[in-house]
């Protein structure tokens, strides 16, 4: 996947929504692309965030003390807000399909947002706007 093609693909991300080309290129250059295997453990509760992931291809499941809260595929965004708030896993994520998906590292995050103007803004409104839903699908 060239560079092109990795803008395209996270301009249809919900957490990017309303970045530029130009920021998103400045994120697309801070990931890589990883393959692994259905079965395999992506992500563990409590463990240290060090990557936000979003998938490309391929299901995983997101469980909390062992219970499936939900599965998500292609166009979503696993880990951003350990990595983001700098803490721990929340969940644990396990790959039900065989997976593509691209990881940023909190650094690559960190400098994009640095450098790019606005970027940490739109960020922070499209996190908030998750967050604003999670909270709202619980009451």
């Amino acid at each position: 996947m060239n560079q092109r093609e990795r803008v395209a693909h996270l301009g249809r991300v919900p957490l990017f929504d309303g970045c530029s080309k130009r920021q998103l290129s400045h994120l697309a250059a801070g990931t890589r692309i990883e393959s692994v295997d259905a079965g395999h453990t992506l992500l563990t509760e409590g463990s240290t965030a060090t990557n936000l992931y979003i998938i490309l291809a391929g299901l995983v499941s997101v469980k909390r003390r062992g219970r499936v809260m939900t599965r998500v595929g292609p166009g979503e965004v696993i880990g951003e807000l350990a990595v983001i708030l700098g803490g721990t896993r929340t969940a644990t994520v396990v790959a039900e399909t065989p997976m593509d998906w691209l990881v940023m590292d909190q650094l690559s995050l960190r400098q994009a947002i640095d450098t790019v103007p606005g970027l940490g803004w739109k960020l922070l409104c499209s996190v908030a706007a998750r967050l604003s839903d999670a909270n709202a699908d619980l009451t």
